[in-house]
């Protein structure tokens, strides 16, 4: 049986053999439609731009790998992992389009972040690595701005070398060094510098048997779903209304990128005791950023950790590695068929006080050197439906609860539900769970989410979220409400043609400067998108979305078209995009995500009133090196009347050379 499926397939494999990047798979593109998440993901897409490149062994992983790619629901993990225990190894990954659950999008998904091995690794450490292009080395150059301001020490262009090898499923290694734009290339070890001002190193090993892992180096750590301790890609709400609400159970994250804040630097490793049991441990020490100032008696404080990872001017130096921050802590885990519980305990201490600046909404924030929090994570799969919790607790008495339920109706409708309450006094540094704030403090909410496929072309895809804030917030002198509601019609009449339009709107209240109202503000946002390829070498990619933020009677407008032509060869490929944008002010920003050279991830906020043409050349030098330049200018637009022809100011221009070699 599993033979006939492989061969009912062939011919598939014929038309989809090369693998795909992470622009063409759309993961990105699907994944982040709440821009409010966007901007703290940047170092998890690279990871998953990586997972694109190196994909990982499908016949290896476990369901805590297929649960952390975010994209696959809990019927379509279950259905995998029952495949592979009936029908053994597989044999080629086309053998899952036979799976009931699954469609087109997903396997393309998949296909892009797993592979199977055909032959075993040999356990020769050389011969692995030499000559099967499990290694990668990554130069990347950031021309100069045209003005560089004049209290940057450093010159204005940027630079960052990235190597990365592996032995698929055995061992990973990867460094990255890097300087941003007005840093210097500097030796100082008295202030942690050696050279390049940013340094992550990694080395992952597989021993086999009851040890599961050994990670040293810089790394981050997901527990549960991230109500203590989160990390890697989470999308949230977004255009995925299901399987982004739930987060891996346990998740070691190596950092390769570039990084700055919030990863760990240290060792973990995790060991099997029992069939069921394991435990996880870690132990980090890094340098962080700070202001450090004294008090009366001439004990040291801090006010808050920087975490822009930026060291371009006297003031920003004078912060760098300032204090010392350990953190130690250790998971235990219970797994068997379908259930899963989960125990995690970390303790962070700091070399110097932490004394946040006192304000009318910060009043619960954590303070002093030490910080102590232990949490209890569940999730429980029962034919089509999946629940899944965490509850925690720090050890000032903050408590924060988060539960939520997926449900596969049937093959064409699922539907979800969230509920999170964190208390006003609950605060960790290292949370990253479902909510409408940043941070895991000061909220509760109710969410419920739609996903509906009436026929094989279309899917739609719905979710509103009421959420209550019950404390003081950041610009928000009472407690306060809001709700959101989002809805995306996608329509794939073929494989070459893909078109959606969507729709989201936001309400917040937030205070009027210079008055003591609180008024609610209303966001709201548009796009419609259209994606055609017209042969197997160019593709058009059209995206017009327009908004607008309304508080006070007060209406502020913006609006964004970009046209985007991909053309591949086997040698070379070009992305020409020609973007237009007229946002009037910061509050009507509009997120898009933009082309860049591979490992890269932007997805910036347009302001302001221009034109931004940019062009992507990549050429293949030699078959395992690659060129890839990036030359892009935004020119400002201002109206000079009614029926006045618009005129420019100054250009601004960006320029990105990048080179890859795999060996």
């Amino acid at each position: 049986m599993k033979y006939f499926f492989l061969l009912a397939n062939i011919w598939l494999i014929l038309f989809h053999s090369s693998a795909q990047s992470l622009e063409d798979s759309g993961i990105i593109e699907n994944l982040s439609a709440n821009e409010d998440v966007i901007e703290n993901n940047s170092e998890a897409a690279e990871n998953l731009a990586m997972l694109t490149k190196n994909p990982f062994d499908l016949n290896k992983a476990d369901e805590s790998i297929l649960l952390s790619v975010g994209f696959l629901k809990e019927i379509q993990i279950q259905e995998i992992l029952v495949y592979k225990n009936t029908y053994g190894p597989l044999i080629n990954i086309y053998e899952l389009q036979t799976l009931p659950s699954m469609n087109e999008q997903t396997f393309l998904w998949i296909k892009s972040c797993f592979t199977v091995q055909e032959t075993i690794s040999d356990p020769r450490l050389l011969k692995n690595i030499v000559g099967k292009e499990q290694s990668m080395l990554l130069l990347r150059y950031g021309a100069a701005p045209a003005s560089v301001p004049k209290e940057w020490l450093g010159s204005g262009d940027k630079a960052s070398i990235r190597f990365q090898t592996f032995i698929p499923n055995k061992m990973r290694f990867g460094f990255s060094l890097e300087k941003d734009a007005g840093e210097q290339l500097h030796w100082n070890t008295a202030k942690n510098q050696y050279l390049f001002d940013n340094i992550n190193v990694y080395l992952h090993y597989i021993p086999g048997g009851k040890w599961k892992h050994v990670t040293l180096g810089t790394q981050r750590l997901q527990f549960g779903q991230g109500v203590l301790m989160g990390a890697g890609f989470y999308a949230g709400k977004g255009s995925e209304t299901i399987t982004t609400l739930r987060k891996a159970g346990r998740a070691i994250i190596p950092v390769g990128g570039t990084t700055e804040y919030g990863r760990l630097f240290g060792i973990s490793s995790t060991y099997q005791l029992t069939r069921r049991i394991s435990v996880t441990g870690f132990y980090s020490r890094t340098k962080e950023d700070a202001s450090v100032d004294t008090l009366t008696d001439n004990e040291s404080f801090i006010q808050s950790i920087s975490e822009t990872g930026y060291h371009r001017t006297a003031a920003e130096l004078a912060k760098r590695k300032t204090i010392t921050v350990q953190l130690a802590g250790c998971h235990l885990r219970y797994e068997r068929r379908g259930f899963s519980l989960g125990a995690t305990c970390i303790h962070r201490e700091l070399s110097t006080s932490l004394m946040p600046a006192q304000s009318y909404y910060n009043q619960f924030y954590i303070s002093g050197k030490q910080f102590t929090g232990t949490s209890i994570d569940l999730q429980w799969n029962h034919q089509n439906l999946l629940f899944f919790n965490e509850t925690a607790i720090t050890g000032t008495g903050g408590k924060a609860l988060m539960a939520g339920l997926m449900v596969a109706l049937n093959r064409k409708a699922d539907i979800s539900f969230l509920y999170r309450n964190y208390g006003k006094s609950y605060v960790s540094p290292y949370a990253q769970a479902f909510g409408e704030s940043s941070g895991v403090s000061n909220e509760k909410g109710f969410y419920i989410g739609f996903k509906l496929r009436p026929k094989k072309e279309w899917s739609i895809h719905t979710y509103i979220d009421v959420f209550v804030f019950p404390w003081l917030k950041y610009r928000v002198h009472t407690p306060s409400s809001g709700d959101e509601c989002f809805i995306k019609a996608e329509y794939k009449p073929s494989k070459r043609t893909t078109m959606y339009i969507q729709y989201r709107r936001e309400q917040k209240m937030w205070d009027i400067s210079s008055t003591q109202l609180t008024e609610p503000a209303v966001r709201q946002t548009t796009i419609i998108y259209f994606e055609h390829k017209i042969s197997m070498t160019v593709t058009l990619r059209t995206r017009i979305q327009w908004g607008s933020y309304e508080i006070n009677n007060m209406i502020s407008r913006g609006n964004l078209f970009a046209q985007d032509i991909i053309y591949k060869q086997r040698k070379y490929q070009c992305t020409l995009r020609w973007m237009w944008y007229d946002v009037d002010d910061y509050n009507a920003r509009q997120y898009a995500y933009e082309p860049d050279v591979p490992y890269s991830f932007y997805i910036p906020a347009y302001t302001g009133k221009a034109v931004h043409p940019f062009i992507i050349i990549k050429y293949n030098l030699f078959n395992n090196m690659d060129c890839w330049f990036k030359f892009g200018l935004t020119k400002p637009m201002v109206q000079g009347g009614i029926n006045d022809v618009a005129f420019s100011t100054k250009t601004l221009y960006t320029g990105t050379w990048q080179v890859r070699w795999t060996f």
